[in-house]
């Protein structure tokens, strides 16, 4: 699909889904893939990884954490010498009314998912602007902005939709240092964390609303990731590549 022979990757929330997914492809097309989460399902993951023919590095993380996410990147540098590719996946899908969120649940949202891809890219820039390349990838969503699929999740919108503005104004910043950075936008996926918050009733007509008729696999948004992550997507940066089975044409 794509070469990444001697390229180095740092995948966050890898310990499932399609950060899972992420590195697993990742790793088949040859890159080296440091696997970080806070759930310990993660050395699992990196075992795979290595089983697919790529060196693997696992540590524990937790992006709301910047002086952590520094940690990861130097354990990276001081490993495998380099870091070329950052995929900013980690986050967080809890429900709540407004009138019920509490301003921790709110924060511990934004923190997770908007924040963490904040700390990770600061945490990541200063090896690639010194090599002059780099590849980010952020994780969205079709709630941010795109669809409005619940009102329990204004909180999980408002950070998706965050991760959108950050990629088109931060890939303004990081275009002349040879650092592109895009999101994904995903619809429905099937990781089990629907499932988590919904309830069938409310899953079934989501998939209805889809065009293709069914929710997308983890391994349909780590091919968009890994396109964007290439080198045929160099000419690509500060956009927004939906992967939603058409949900937000509807």
């Amino acid at each position: 699909m794509f070469d990444f022979d001697d390229r180095v990757a740092i995948v966050t929330g890898a310990g499932g889904g399609i950060g899972e997914a992420t590195a697993l492809l990742l790793a088949e097309q040859g890159a080296t893939v440091v696997v970080t989460d806070v759930i310990p399902e993660r050395e699992a993951v990196g075992e795979a990884v290595e089983e697919r023919g790529g060196d693997a590095l696992v540590r524990e993380l937790d992006v709301t954490d910047a002086g952590a996410a520094a940690g990861v990147v130097e354990d990276t540098l001081e490993t495998f010498g380099r870091l070329d590719v950052l995929v900013n996946n980690a986050g967080i899908f809890p429900t709540a009314t407004l009138e019920e969120m509490t301003a921790e649940e709110w924060q511990r949202v934004i923190d997770v998912n908007l924040t963490g891809v904040f700390n990770c890219t600061k945490a990541a820039l200063p090896a690639m602007r010194e090599a002059g390349y780099g590849r980010i990838v952020n994780v969205s969503s079709a709630a941010g902005g795109h669809v409005g699929w619940s009102g329990d999740l204004s909180h999980y919108a408002a950070s998706k939709g965050g991760v959108v503005g950050f990629t088109r104004s931060a890939a303004i910043d990081l275009g002349p240092d040879g650092i592109t950075m895009n999101a994904v936008v995903p619809g429905m996926v099937d990781t089990g964390a629907a499932e988590e918050v919904a309830d069938e009733e409310a899953i079934e007509a989501a998939v209805a609303a889809t065009p293709v008729g069914r929710q997308g696999d983890p391994e349909e948004l780590a091919a968009a990731i890994a396109y964007l992550a290439s080198e045929p997507a160099a000419f690509v940066t500060g956009a927004s590549l939906v992967v939603d089975g058409g949900i937000t044409l509807v």
